[in-house]
């Protein structure tokens, strides 16, 4: 009996160390979130001046953590990334001193080359600054709007013409399509640190150079930095809203970020019930300006749709060394009461992004609806699921992919999502709304 109970307990330690082993490499070398940060810090101010050293440093960590983490570094750095690394990086430690501002643009060089959209670098502020104009394309030329400027054509900023503003942002951009880099140009334009960013002087007033849209006349104005609202007051307001129209027979179901918690399946219901209630035919999904989140929100959304079954897309997984390719498969569609048995249609935009891409894909590659308005900012099969890290000097911020998912049609992996029906996306809702009164 005591023999048994030895071995036993032999049996029982040799288990624990197996699986604090096990765990330990887990920890060190497999988990994709190893090292990662949940609580960003603010960054350093761009003016801050950094030693060679120190930027080296945070170039180096940002570049070390890629190449552990991307699965598109597997076998090591691509050949554009490595090179554009090493010019950057000698560039840096030629100098004797390197602002933060100079190392977030070489940082953002490195990381573009790459050509994914969801590995990026920025900076954290707790306090932003501003200008008091939003900006905007129209068809090719950048426009204000809103307020005393509306539709003026932005001709300069700083002394600064907005087509050279724009070619020094793209090399310095993450993106896979142009049409992103445009939006994200223009929306980000109006703050204080993307001016600089671009090489825009923000010491003062900045002189803007404006076109009248009614004779072509021109202005120049001058406005100063104003303090903005947080990042966390700006994500203030639902996630969606939701609106049944009994007359016409639509129901529209506005989604503006993927969240997935109960707020979303109860109100996803409640739309569900109020759409059967009043015999609606029509249900239009409005996506534009999604800036992305969970992709379960697709997945729930379909449960109400009569499907028996949907194909969901192959997806690679970096774990340390380990790339886990997961085939494609049907997945049995869990339905939820009451099924719709009728139209969708879904509203994307060139600001239609990540998740939210993936959402107007599903359905498309899937032939449950119909896709009205502009291609989405990113490609359908493309690397996202990001982790966040901190640079231990500047504290820049930096995201970086671990997973590549491939759309469920895997044989338009090449191409972007195209809309069944393309129109600005500004068009979509009117012309989604003229394709149902047609289809009566």
């Amino acid at each position: 009996m005591k023999k048994y109970i030895n071995h036993i307990g032999i049996f029982v330690c040799i288990f624990i160390l197996c699986g604090t082993a096990l765990w330990g490499a887990w920890q060190l070398w497999f988990n994709p979130y190893r090292g990662t940060v949940s609580d960003l810090r603010p960054s350093e101010e761009l003016e801050t001046v950094l030693t060679s050293q120190q930027a080296v440093g945070d170039l180096d960590y940002l570049v070390h953590r890629l190449a552990e983490r991307h699965p598109v570094c597997m076998n090591g750095l691509p050949d554009n990334v490595q090179l554009e690394y090493e010019r950057e990086r000698a560039g840096i430690a030629a100098l004797p001193e390197v602002s933060v501002l100079s190392l977030w643009q070489s940082a953002a060089r490195v990381l573009s080359s790459l050509g994914d959209a969801h590995t990026a670098v920025g900076i954290n502020y707790e306090n932003r600054v501003r200008l008091p104009l939003t900006f905007a394309w129209k068809d090719d030329t950048l426009i204000c709007l809103g307020d005393e400027y509306d539709g003026f054509i932005v001709v300069e900023v700083g002394n600064i013409s907005t087509e050279a503003l724009y070619q020094r942002f793209l090399p310095q951009f993450s993106y896979e399509l142009e049409s992103w880099a445009r939006h994200s140009f223009a929306s980000r334009l109006n703050r204080g640190e993307y001016l600089s960013f671009v090489g825009v002087d923000i010491q003062g007033d900045i002189p803007l150079v404006l076109e009248k849209p009614n004779d072509g006349s021109r202005i120049t104005v001058s406005f100063e930095l104003c303090e903005s609202v947080t990042a966390s007051e700006e994500k203030v307001g639902a996630n969606f809203d939701y609106s049944v129209d009994s007359f016409v027979g639509m129901g529209i179901f506005t989604l503006r970020q993927c969240v997935y918690d109960e707020e979303y399946k109860n109100g996803l219901r409640d739309f569900f019930t109020s759409v059967q209630e009043n015999n609606i035919r029509s249900v239009i999904v409005d996506l534009r300006s999604n800036p992305g989140g969970n992709s379960l929100v697709a997945n729930e959304f379909i449960r109400y749709l009569p499907a028996e079954s949907y194909l969901i897309g192959a997806t690679e997984v970096r774990f340390g060394s380990i790339l886990r390719k997961n085939k494609p498969q049907s997945r049995k569609n869990q339905q939820l009461i009451p099924v719709f048995f009728d139209d969708v249609y879904v509203l994307t935009g060139a600001d239609t992004f990540s998740s939210a891409t993936d959402f107007a894909t599903l359905i498309s590659d899937n032939k449950l609806g119909t896709v009205v308005g502009e291609i989405p900012g990113n490609m359908p099969s493309s690397y996202g699921d990001i982790l966040y890290f901190q640079t231990p000097n500047a504290r820049l911020v930096f995201t970086v992919s671990y997973k590549y998912f491939i759309r469920p049609d895997a044989s338009k992996s090449d191409f972007p999502l195209i809309p069944d029906v393309t129109v600005p996306a500004k068009d979509a809702l009117t012309e989604t709304m003229r394709l149902i009164k047609k289809a009566r």
